[in-house]
């Protein structure tokens, strides 16, 4: 086969001119019948990297471009086949007809039986967890923070994320952490949608290469990229429908030529949605009581644009810039019936009125990568630098009327405020790694960043008619921060056990600026954090194995919860933030065991001191106001045991279920809970055919504990089902998402004396619909990830 292969390959080469460098050719079987989606590949000889991959396509034909300078190497493969390696010489002539291979049928291959290969639902590799989202129904019309939720150990609580019950979870997008969070990151990441991600990694415990930043934990969303040159990408289109519709339309373009390529992306939603709450707080010392009835309409545009070029200096180096931009605009009316009940009822106060909030966000990021391959075997060398910019606008007002217990009117309030934010940060990365024999290596890593924040708040009520000003309220706050980190890494194999070990170093200088009444926080302070992860196979397969993991973090407060804004949710409730925040650490302790590389099993520690929460409090002057802010309120000692099983039940139905059982020791000055918590998540994929298959997603949990809020069971079920149309090219969704409406936040918070109660129901039950259509109009072409230096400031910012 490889004679005759290198005959047929001949007689084609010298049917090309020294101009032409295409290769076009048909794949057929025994009996002449095209073979369609088999694997071609060329590579220049002695490297065992492709230059370029192709299937063909339904006819069994194919294009692929190829250097004819050079000896190349033409391999052909179909599941089921013998495969052909042919040797392609530096010939010339003029082309005539396409090449014809034919691939002989292996024997003692089982007649009429199709093999599709699919990627499974979730992976578990040896420090993270692969949740694949390109072939997931239920992915169906949600975002990148919803599609969290459906990640074994992720839990998603009012825009906040943790793993495995641990907050301060750091979200990067291919390798880079976003500078961005609170409202910023949820904004950001209800504007990045499913037809955009190709998975999300799940990475409990990072490694010292990782910036130290963040006790809970790291999501990174890989992003799909196109495999093709000349023109391809797709075009999405989705409709949600609940209580209010939505909708979110996309676009990917791929292109290359030469060393030359480059891509867009572009995504554009318009999503509404509700809350609705009831809240009673609950007094001792005071002769009344309160209750409140709100909902909140919910209305978020929002636009994002990828787009960028990478340029082959050689083959073993490359340099590339790229531009990620992300505008959205969230208005949210909070409507509010208030009820103050006081001992004597001719003293009761009923407060009606409605809380516009208006939020713009642009965010920007330019980004430059330079990237050198030293050796086959992995070593490499990188240049990493970047400039991000997020510029936020909050508007918020107020207006109110007071009645009595006869329904008379008292008085009203109207007031305004407006909180702008304006980031720089600058970030540069340099990583070097050394691949040293028997699989060991060496990285070595520096990093510089550099954020100057703008914040300022101007306040305004509504006296006899006319807007007037509140100096005593303004403020103006300026945040200044550096970082310089290194560090070093090492695997390799000791006494038969893989280990890797670490170390990083990191030196922060910060102040924080309240110009207004001149107040100046300054810190600065340096911390190490090391690393130990130890894999000792139990077996010569190495399937089974056992696994110990150590490693100490830190937790820097946000940018946005260090501003020390306030922002009026109604007369009775405020948010705050608070300048004073300091870091938080983290030691955490986990042994795993693995069996068959498939079950895991894993018992952890982690003790965390001077965690940063948001925090209810009540003001002590005036106990009718409650304040959200945030605080280092205290230790929390976590410890944890879980159990991550999948299971293929049948040919057609896999599944994967991770349980986790939790005890929480949390300790504050005015609070204490020691709590059990238990997690159950249970993921199936039901495969019908090779074009059509149903998802199912379930979830429960018993509490939640986020600073001084306890919350009671949450629990769901989501159902979605996907068909491929004319020749997998279009790709139909279709999703259920919480269709028994079981989604009900219910929760107590306590301080001190007090404590309130509260009932919250969201716009969880949704149809969602979504079309993706693939198209691809050009050659095949070996695409790169592109990473950044901006890891750690993209969370907080």
């Amino acid at each position: 086969m490889k004679k005759l292969g290198i005959l047929l390959i001949g007689l084609f080469i010298s049917g090309l001119c020294l101009a032409q460098d295409i290769i076009r050719g048909k794949v057929v079987d025994d009996a002449g019948s095209p073979i369609p989606f088999a694997t071609i590949s060329i590579s220049v000889k002695n490297d065992s990297i492709p230059s370029a991959v192709k299937l063909t396509d339904n006819n069994g034909q194919f294009e692929l471009k190829y250097d004819n300078n050079r000896i190349q190497i033409l391999k052909v493969a179909y599941l089921g086949y013998e495969s052909l390696v042919a040797e392609a010489k530096p010939l010339s002539g003029k082309l005539t007809d396409p090449l014809i291979l034919t691939l002989k049928a292996k024997k003692n291959n089982l007649a009429e039986v199709t093999v599709t290969g699919r990627k499974k639902l979730i992976t578990q590799k040896i420090d993270r967890l692969v949740l694949s989202i390109s072939n997931n129904a239920l992915t169906a019309g949600k975002s990148s923070l919803e599609i969290f939720s459906m990640a074994p150990g992720v839990f998603v609580n009012n825009g906040s994320i943790s793993i495995n019950g641990n907050r301060g979870t750091r979200v990067m997008i291919n390798g880079k952490i976003l500078q961005l969070t609170g409202d910023d990151l949820n904004s950001y990441l209800n504007n990045l949608r499913a037809d955009d991600i190709e998975s999300v990694e799940v990475i409990a415990h990072p490694p010292a290469e990782y910036e130290a930043q963040g006790t809970g934990g790291m999501l990174n969303i890989i992003l799909k990229k196109q495999t093709s040159a000349g023109l391809n990408g797709s075009v999405n289109a989705g409709y949600t429908q609940g209580r209010y519709a939505g909708t979110n339309e996309g676009v990917r373009l791929n292109f290359r030529e030469g060393k030359v390529s480059a891509f867009a992306n572009y995504n554009f939603n318009k999503l509404k949605s509700y809350e609705n709450s009831e809240m009673t707080r609950h007094y001792v010392d005071q002769p009344y009581q309160f209750a409140e009835s709100a909902r909140r309409i919910i209305n978020d545009n929002g636009h994002r644009i990828n787009t960028g070029a990478i340029y082959d200096i050689s083959p073993k180096q490359y340099i590339a810039i790229d531009y990620v931009g992300s505008f959205s605009k969230r208005i949210s009316p909070y409507y509010s019936s208030a009820f103050i009940d006081y001992n004597d009822q001719a003293e009761n106060v009923i407060n009606i009125g409605t809380f516009p909030t208006d939020t713009k966000t642009n965010y920007n990021n330019i980004g430059m990568n330079y990237s050198l391959a030293l050796d086959k075997s992995g070593s490499g060398f990188q240049i990493l630098a970047d400039y991000t910019s997020n510029k936020l606008t909050k508007n918020s007002a107020a207006n109110s009327a007071f009645y009595n217990y006869n329904n008379v009117f008292l008085s009203d309030t109207a007031f305004r405020n407006t909180t702008p934010s304006d980031a720089s940060i600058y970030t540069a990365d340099a990583r070097y790694t050394k691949v040293l024999a028997n699989k060991n290596s060496l990285s070595f890593g520096v990093k510089g960043a550099s954020t100057v924040i703008n914040n300022s708040a101007a306040f305004e009520s509504l006296e006899n008619g006319l807007w007037e000003s509140n100096p005593e309220q303004d403020y103006i706050y300026d945040y200044k921060e550096k970082i310089i980190a290194g560090y070093f890494n090492y695997s390799g194999t000791v006494l038969n056990t893989s280990v890797k070990i670490g170390l990083r170093g990191e030196y922060t200088d910060m102040s924080g600026n309240l110009l207004t009444s001149n107040q100046l926080t300054k810190r600065d302070y340096f911390n190490l954090f090391p690393s130990l992860f130890l894999k000792r196979n139990l077996n010569k397969k190495g399937d089974n194995y056992l696994s110990l993991y150590y490693g100490r973090r830190l937790s820097r407060p946000s940018y946005n919860s260090l501003n020390p804004y306030e922002s009026y949710i109604n007369n009775y409730s405020v948010g705050r933030g608070n300048p004073y925040l300091t870091p938080s650490y983290s030691n955490v302790y986990e042994v795993g065991f693995t069996l068959k590389s498939k079950y895991s099993f894993k018992a952890g520690y982690q003790h965390d001191k001077d965690l940063v929460s948001q925090f209810i409090k009540v003001d002590d002057q005036n106990p009718l106001l409650w304040i959200y802010t945030f605080e280092n309120y205290g230790r929390n000692r976590n410890l944890n045991f879980s159990a991550n099983v999948p299971v293929s039940i049948t040919k057609w139905w896999e599944s994967n279920t991770n349980v986790q059982l939790r005890h929480q020791d949390i300790s504050t000055p005015d609070l204490e809970i020691r709590k059990w918590i238990f997690y159950l998540q249970t993921n199936h994929d039901f495969r019908l055919s090779s074009k059509a298959s149903i998802n199912l997603n379930a979830y429960y949990i018993s509490n939640v504990i986020s600073g001084n809020l306890l919350t009671d069971k949450l629990y769901s079920v989501n159902i979605g089902g996907q068909y491929k149309f004319l020749a997998n090219r279009l790709l139909v969704r279709a999703t259920v998402s919480d269709p028994f409406y079981t989604y009900k936040i219910v929760g107590t918070s306590v301080y001190k004396n007090y404590s309130s109660s509260v009932s919250q129901r969201r716009q969880s039950r949704t149809f969602n619909l979504s079309l993706t259509y693939n198209f691809d109009l050009g050659k095949s072409f070996k695409s790169k990830k592109l990473q950044k230096s901006s890891e750690e400031e993209e969370k907080r910012l």
